[in-house]
């Protein structure tokens, strides 16, 4: 969401999205995410999670 909302801000033929508007959509969306995770309950977690084992973190090309 912000960045399509980062986006659209920087196109010329439209005016920027309201950012008050972009927060209240994100925290909205971040309460869905949390609800819905709780109300699955952990048996709804990644196959990794359940088993104990650590995801190794993406890289980044970096040295």
């Amino acid at each position: 969401l912000r960045e399509a909302a980062d986006t659209a801000a920087g196109e010329w033929w439209q005016r920027a999205l309201p950012e008050q508007e972009v927060l209240a959509a994100e925290r909205a969306g971040h309460r869905t995410l949390t609800a819905t995770a709780q109300r699955l309950g952990p048996a709804a977690r990644a196959p990794e999670a359940r088993r104990g084992a650590t995801v190794p973190a993406p890289a980044n090309g970096a040295e």
